[in-house]
């Protein structure tokens, strides 16, 4: 793509997926008609998590399960959405107040053991608490750290572009296909704009979204983190801001006092559920949560490439990992054991963060998977040969994270220019990744 023929395809974004739900709020299931009993000492866990309504749902029957098969067990839950996670927790961490079990990503993973968060698992491997001998290469991989197993995966999944169908045929276009240009994603979103009126916008504001940036910097043979610093340079964060300031000042984004009002609401919520945007960048296995939350039928196509680039894409491991302090590493060894390879618990879980990692459980859950996820496992399993092992991060990355949305909120404000909000960008950056 000649850059000087169109300005702004050179890139697009779409957020560590935030999504939301009842924070802080703690539940626990009855323990009657338990069909295993452990008979050991009363133990109470604590686990925390992300996600939208529609996933505390399910990990609240899944460790209502476990506490019936365990009595002596109780699981005291936190959840809280997936923009807050990070920084809640690393701070309760800080504290020494971690909980004993918590879930991670590639996102989250590096940063977590490098602040000595997390406890290394390969021990509970070894003693057979933890079992990972039918995962998949990939997902065993993803949850290590300089060759450590850290984290234990719930499954894998790819950040793709969630779209409404419905929308793309009113407007005549056909349905993207893996693989498209900047300029098809630029030239679809006009089309777009131009059938969906003053009311709804064909895409969210994706500047401040790390997981697409990190897409953008790696067709350009970079990405955002190395393992000790910055990986992108500033041209490369002035491009990506002057593409969604385009994107902006064209109207094919919502403006940004609707945009930044989006926050933390979770997917039944969003602007795509209630039909206000065409389009938003999120990881795969999001997709059928928010196909529960619209009647239009939705689709997923791969992140818009620039054909002269880098065509790999990173692989997300969504994982859950244990406390480097908890005082039970055993008992959650086995919630966690229990969530990844119990039959029960896969028909309930049934590929929450995509094609789990034991191929016995996807086999139990190949029955119940209904036609949000069989598009889901589709486009994976197409994408599937061009992913690569998600890059390493430093410590303070989390941290980083949120800077980028907060500078792309002041350009959209109009409170900083590209070339200021760039510069704040980097200097905050570096203090935060050299202390």
């Amino acid at each position: 793509m000649n850059p000087k023929k169109v300005l702004f395809p050179i890139m697009t974004a779409a957020l560590v997926a935030g999504l939301a739900g009842c924070g802080g709020e703690e539940t626990t299931g009855a323990n009657a008609n338990a069909d295993k009993s452990d008979g050991g000492e009363k133990v109470e866990l604590r686990v925390a998590w992300w996600g939208g309504q529609a996933r505390h749902d399910k990990m609240n029957q899944l460790f209502d399960l476990f506490e019936q098969k365990h009595p002596n067990i109780k699981v005291s839950r936190e959840f809280t959405t997936e923009n807050q996670y990070a920084e809640k927790f690393t701070t309760q961490a800080a504290g020494g107040n971690a909980p004993d079990v918590m879930q991670t990503s590639s996102f989250f993973q590096f940063d977590f053991v490098k602040r000595n968060m997390m406890l290394d698992l390969d021990p509970l491997v070894a003693s057979g608490d933890l079992n990972v001998k039918d995962f998949d290469p990939v997902d065993v991989g993803g949850g290590k750290v300089n060759d450590k197993l850290y984290a234990i995966s719930l499954g894998h999944n790819i950040t793709g572009v969630i779209y409404n169908t419905v929308m793309f045929k009113n407007a005549g276009l056909d349905m993207p296909k893996n693989n498209w240009t900047w300029d098809d994603y630029v030239a679809t979103a006009r089309a777009l704009q131009k059938s969906l009126g003053n009311d709804a916008w064909a895409t969210e504001d994706e500047g401040g979204v790390y997981r697409v940036l990190e897409l953008y910097a790696q067709q350009r043979g970079k990405s955002v983190f190395t393992e000790n610093g910055l990986g992108i340079d500033k041209k490369d964060l002035t491009d990506w801001f002057t593409f969604w300031d385009q994107m902006r000042k064209e109207g094919l984004t919502p403006p940004a006092a609707i945009q930044s009002e989006q926050g933390d609401k979770t997917q039944e919520q969003s602007m795509l559920a209630r039909g206000k945007v065409a389009m938003i960048s999120k990881s795969s296995n999001q997709l059928k949560i928010y196909q529960g939350s619209t009647k239009d039928e939705l689709g997923i196509v791969s992140y818009p490439m620039d054909p002269n680039g880098e065509k790999k894409v990173p692989l997300i491991v969504a994982s859950l990992g244990i406390s480097a302090n908890t005082k039970y590493p055993k008992e959650a060894a086995m919630l966690i054991d229990f969530v990844v390879n119990d039959p029960d618990a896969a028909k309930i879980f049934k590929g929450e963060h995509g094609p789990q990692a034991s191929k016995a459980m996807q086999e139990v859950i190949k029955p119940l998977l209904g036609k949000p996820e069989e598009k889901e496992y589709a486009f994976v399993n197409e994408m599937m040969p061009s992913t690569k092992p998600y890059p390493t991060m430093p410590g303070g990355s989390t941290s980083v994270q949120k800077l980028l949305l907060s500078n792309n909120e002041a350009i959209a404000f109009g409170k900083k220019t590209i070339p200021q909000a760039v510069d704040d960008f980097f200097a905050q950056a570096n203090q935060i990744l050299n202390r």
